[in-house]
């Protein structure tokens, strides 16, 4: 069996085959690793990418320019380091599947992460991590024993020497403690510009947290101008706040508030960036998944009432861009054209390196295979004057 389709339930996968055809192979073998191409975003209100790439080339990374976006830089991908049917028959840590992946990508895993260690483990030893299913994601040197892996609540349980894949490891770095730079997907970023934000205008960002396409929206603004962003979670948007302040950002109001209640705030935007909450298909790596098509249906309800909210708040003439990062077509370009007959129409996307969408024109699929990015989704959309 190809192992790649352990991590996809059998009726999902019948799903990707309905809808991406002889392509849905390589699309779940794409989904099961890491990102070829890691991306972050320069913060232009603090340097530029040239200064940028210089400071990073000191800290020991090889970072390339975007050829798409003057604001992109990426880190190409290392592995993978061994096969998948490597068995090196060492002592199993077992790691969450939050670790796991990490692991998966070159982090080392913190004692929050194990589940279960073997007993004979002791501060040295060399060990395999696998996932909670049993899939090895890395090799490394025990730093604590079996017992202190479990009762820990911090520090390093193992040092990863061979990880599946490696990407770089940036939270460390100076230039991030400086906020130099936002790691961000490609898609994500194209967001933010298909948006033209400019400092007269009112835009408004929903479900905002963590934050990424919002400070990118500030960056184009210069730091002028107002944003509204709004995110149900507290403790979503204080972190978004210390993000916020990490890149120097000062034209953000935070508002904690559900944004489906968005039109109880009696505004007209002149923008709205709808980066919807969604099944979160396309995210990379995905060890496994356990969503079906029972929950996309689900999700794209859910999702109307962001649109149906959006549209209420947006001016006549206004622009509305709705991204996701899944794949499927319910979430994406059904819920486009329920929008058209909302009264919005579509909008030409002033960039567009991604694909054409399913069954209509004038959307941007990313895929995973194709172009070597996370699964996403943009559309722009003009409310009708």
């Amino acid at each position: 069996m190809r192992m790649y389709l352990e991590a996809f339930p059998p009726e999902l996968q019948e799903y990707y085959r309905r809808l991406f055809g002889k392509e849905a192979e390589i699309l779940m073998e794409k989904l099961r690793e890491p990102v070829e191409k890691y991306y972050i975003r320069v913060n232009t209100l603090k340097t530029s990418r040239s200064r940028l790439m210089n400071i990073l080339r000191k800290e020991g990374l090889k970072p390339k320019r975007s050829p798409h976006l003057k604001e992109g830089i990426y880190f190409e991908r290392e592995g993978p380091n061994f096969p998948d049917d490597y068995a090196p028959g060492l002592p199993v840590v077992r790691a969450n599947k939050f670790a796991a992946e990490s692991v998966y990508q070159g982090a080392m895993l913190y004692a929050p992460g194990v589940l279960q260690a073997e007993r004979r483990i002791k501060p040295g030893d060399e060990v395999e991590i696998r996932d909670p299913r049993g899939l090895l994601v890395g090799v490394g040197r025990a730093r604590m024993s079996a017992k202190e892996m479990i009762v820990s609540t911090r520090g390093i349980a193992v040092e990863v020497t061979l990880p599946k894949f490696r990407l770089p490891s940036l939270s460390e770095l100076e230039s991030f403690k400086k906020g130099l730079f936002y790691a961000q997907s490609l898609p994500s970023m194209v967001v933010a510009r298909l948006l033209e934000p400019s400092e007269e205008e009112l835009i408004v960002d929903m479900a905002a947290a963590p934050g990424g396409k919002t400070s990118h929206i500030a960056q184009l603004m210069e730091n002028r101008g107002e944003i509204i962003a709004l995110d149900k979670s507290r403790n979503r948007l204080k972190k978004m706040e210390e993000e916020l302040k990490r890149l120097g950002v000062k034209n953000v109001r935070l508002i904690h508030m559900d944004s489906r209640k968005l039109p109880e705030l009696g505004i007209e935007a002149d923008k709205i960036l709808l980066d919807a909450p969604c099944t979160a298909l396309g995210i990379r790596p995905k060890l496994w998944e356990g969503r079906t098509p029972k929950d996309i249906e689900a999700t794209a309800r859910y999702q109307r009432h962001f649109i149906n909210a959006a549209i209420k708040s947006l001016r006549k003439g206004g622009v509305l861009v709705y991204s996701t990062c899944t794949l499927s077509y319910e979430e994406n370009e059904a819920n486009v054209r329920y929008m058209l007959k909302k009264g919005l129409k579509l909008e030409e996307q002033s960039i567009f390196i991604g694909s054409e969408g399913i069954g209509i024109e004038g959307v941007q699929r990313f895929y995973p295979h194709r172009h070597l990015t996370q699964g996403f989704f943009i559309a722009k959309l003009v409310k009708a004057s």
